[in-house]
């Protein structure tokens, strides 16, 4: 039966790249390229043909874990279930993972995936830095900001894409052999890192560059035959270096880094609300209500129901303030589905990383990179619930891992 399915393999990669390109500047593009995908892949020999291998593959029975208690999670949810229906609904580009993994098993596939990526990201850097010098006007001004911070996305969803530019140009340039791929992915990765630090005023990009400068040093020296005393000095001189610089970037209320700390600060002595205070109260929200059900949550859709009860009880104007996004991966599905939904989300982090190290060098420095943007990001926002994240984070696990 499945020998008489037509091979699309070529076919569905090609869709793929299409998402990928679209990705950073068309939420449409995604969509009907994302369509396209799925009823090409359903109709190949391939997919059916890697059915078992599916079936016993680690990140794909994670994926399915985590739909599952989503749909579990509906029967018990405190929110209406038109809130629960609406996070299923977001979490549903988690089906991607087991539809992309047929495809995309060979490295040469892999890494073009990445580099269409990192073009067309860099399409948007340059963009970034046309609005910035005025040579265009093209940005929405729904989005606010100053020239450049958000042209075909918000601030973190750009901010986001630009980090994880940097860290597919860095493994691209540390994976290739050759002087002139080096020097121009190395040249993108440089003028996106200008532009998060000068042209953006989001602080999302910003508050990655550290880590990504901690992970570039450390695949770099993974490449180097070091004496152990050597590659000790390096690494700890490195991590002076960066944190020094943090902290001190941090220090400087003026800085937006600073301006973090002076928010936070502001929010905790008058209760007023900020950007990162009401990020605050919401951790401490949700910190409460993870004590209250540990062990099965509130039930999926349930974040603005009880929030809005703990708003109500509140002192400050600051703590009054429900949301139906808590900012954090982690935290939204510790409060939803308790103990098993964050084992769920770890599990799906822990299954990326290990296999980073089973792959080949440029797969596994990719993975990586991306890691770290991710695992940082979903500290401090939804990446899974959101668009632009979400679909990046199911793109890497899908295309990146082994079948």
């Amino acid at each position: 039966m499945i020998e008489r399915l037509p091979a699309l393999g070529p076919t569905v990669r090609i869709l793929a790249y299409g998402m990928l390109i679209a990705l950073p500047v068309s939420v449409a593009g995604v969509n009907i390229f994302g369509g396209l995908v799925l009823i090409t892949a359903l109709l190949s020999r391939e997919f059916w043909g890697a059915g078992r291998r599916l079936l016993s593959n680690p990140i794909v029975l994670v994926a399915t874990f985590m739909l599952g208690l989503l749909l579990l999670g509906m029967l018990y949810t405190t929110g209406p279930q038109q809130d629960a229906l609406a996070v299923l609904t977001k979490y549903r580009k988690l089906l991607f993972i087991p539809l992309l993994l047929p495809f995309f098993q060979e490295d040469r596939h892999r890494t073009l995936a990445m580099t269409l990526l990192a073009l067309s990201i860099f399409f948007t850097v340059l963009m970034s830095w046309s609005e910035f010098l005025g040579l265009t006007h093209i940005s929405d001004p729904i989005y606010g900001g100053p020239p450049g911070d958000a042209v075909f996305k918000m601030h973190i969803p750009q901010g986001t894409l630009f980090a994880l530019q940097i860290v597919l140009c860095v493994g691209l340039a540390l994976a290739t052999r050759s002087w002139t791929l080096k020097i121009l992915f190395m040249g993108m990765a440089f003028l996106t890192t200008l532009d998060i630090a000068w042209v953006m005023a989001g602080r999302t990009g910003k508050a990655m560059l550290p880590l990504i400068g901690l992970w570039a040093i450390w695949e770099w020296l993974r490449f180097l035959r070091l004496e152990a005393k050597t590659y000790r000095g390096i690494v700890i001189g490195s991590v002076a270096i960066i944190l020094g610089a943090t902290l001190w970037v941090a220090s400087r209320p003026t800085s937006m880094l600073g301006s973090v700390i002076r928010e936070i600060h502001q929010s905790l002595e008058t209760g007023v609300p900020t950007s990162q205070g009401i990020r605050l109260a919401f951790f401490g929200k949700s910190a409460e209500l993870i004590a209250q059900r540990p062990w099965v949550g509130y039930g999926t859709g349930s974040v603005m129901t009880e929030t809005e009860v703990l708003a109500a009880k509140a002192q400050t104007e600051v703590a009054r303030i429900p949301t139906v996004n808590l900012h954090n991966e982690f935290l939204m599905w510790a409060v939803q589905l308790g103990w098993p939904g964050l084992t769920a989300i770890l599990l799906f982090f822990m299954i990326l990383l290990r296999a980073s190290f089973k792959q080949s060098v440029t797969v596994g420095i990719l993975i990586r990179g991306q890691w770290v943007v991710f695992v940082a990001g979903c500290m401090f926002n939804s990446y899974l619930l959101d668009f632009a994240e979400g679909y990046a984070l199911v793109f890497s696990a899908g295309i990146l891992l082994p079948l």
